[in-house]
């Protein structure tokens, strides 16, 4: 194998690819990357078994091959040589020659045969969409996935096709969040299918030119995403997601409307006195107004008040700050609407007078005892 490529072109994808690489080193050949030169391209894979990345970059192949060489390495190598053209070159005794300008170094390399098979998905139903669009919907539910690898059915993000609309949600058990948005004519249909937080993660740092096509094909046991030259084949999660829909309160009849970014310095100054573990603040609904407040025994106590739209009996509930604030990021709204019932029910949050491009964004935070 001899290939010439752009240090450029071949740092972005090996970049890309560090996300995937299993780290554990439980079994060696999963913390390298096979890389395959033919056809004017120089492929890469990286897999966990889980999860595996394909992708391709331009270059000028000398003679065909494929070799498998640690992924850390030789991101860490090419991350620090000087923007030029690349020469890869296999040699004898399986080294992988590296050579740019005046610089040459050889990584111990594997037989590309020693590297897993990348699975092959059938398809049984595909979808497509803006990249953009799913990265933007995805990222308004990421932050609820459940990190807790014991929680095996909360950790991904539930797509539902509806017909006319996707809807994205997830939980880890103290908070949801969900957004429908509309699906284009013609595309194709997909069953209800969880999606692993890690791949939601590795197709966030996916880029593409403007109008990039997301593909999304369901097989039996994986899912395959296709954006562009870069492909993400992802094992299913086989395990029920919660009913949702029945934990949803029905009855919250207190409204109160905040300024955004009013209520997000508010909570993190604010904040800054509550137990680290807990991150919890009282939040204190009056008429025309909203008390954050917070005290520890050890850092003191911090309270702020803020002007709201709220005509209700006064009401005071405890909430996780850092469950606010993550909803608060991506709500884009100027203000936000916090439907209330009491200090025991859940709080509902929506960007007021909706998000731009969906018809529903909920996010759900349960109470805290403070």
């Amino acid at each position: 194998m001899e290939l010439t490529v752009r240090r450029g072109d071949f740092l972005n994808e090996l970049t890309l690819m560090q996300g995937v690489v299993e780290r554990k080193n439980t079994i060696p050949i999963l913390s390298n990357i096979l890389l395959k030169a033919a056809d004017g391209h120089v492929n890469f894979t990286s897999t966990d078994l889980d999860l595996t990345l394909l992708s391709q970059a331009q270059a000028r192949v000398s003679r065909p091959g494929s070799v498998t060489v640690p992924a850390r390495k030789l991101f860490d190598l090419i991350r620090n040589l000087p923007e030029a053209d690349v020469v890869l070159k296999l040699t004898e005794n399986n080294y992988l020659g590296v050579t740019c300008e005046r610089s040459s170094f050889r990584l111990v390399a594997q037989p590309a045969e020693d590297f897993p098979t990348v699975p092959k998905v059938e398809g049984k139903g595909e979808v497509s969409l803006p990249l953009a669009t799913w990265k933007r919907f995805s990222r308004k539910v990421f932050y609820a996935v459940s990190a807790e690898e014991t929680r095996f059915q909360l950790m991904g993000a539930l797509v539902k096709d509806k017909g006319g609309e996707f809807e994205l949600v997830a939980t880890d058990g103290h908070r949801l969040a969900l957004v429908d948005f509309p699906k284009e004519k013609g595309k194709g249909t997909l069953p209800n299918v969880l999606v692993p937080k890690k791949a939601l993660a590795e197709i966030l740092k996916m880029d593409g030119a403007e109008g990039t096509e997301l593909s999304i094909r369901h097989s039996e046991n994986h899912l395959l995403f296709s954006a562009g030259s870069r492909q993400l084949i992802a094992r299913l999660l086989d395990v029920n997601f919660p009913d949702y829909e029945k934990i949803l309160s029905k009855g919250n009849d207190k409204v109160a409307i905040v300024s955004r970014v009013a209520l997000q310095g508010a909570l993190r100054r604010v904040a800054l006195f509550s137990s680290e573990r807990s991150r919890g603040v009282k939040l204190s609904f009056e008429k025309g107004l909203l008390t954050v407040a917070s005290a520890s025994q050890e850092l003191g106590e911090g309270t702020e008040t803020l002007d709201a739209a709220y005509d209700a009996e006064p009401i005071a509930i405890g909430l996780n700050a850092q469950y606010l604030l993550d909803f608060l990021e991506e709500a884009e709204t100027e203000n936000v609407r916090m439907d209330l019932k009491d200090e025991n029910t859940q709080c509902l949050c929506q960007p007021e007078g909706g998000l731009e491009g969906a018809s529903r964004y909920l996010y759900v935070v349960m109470p805290m005892r403070l």
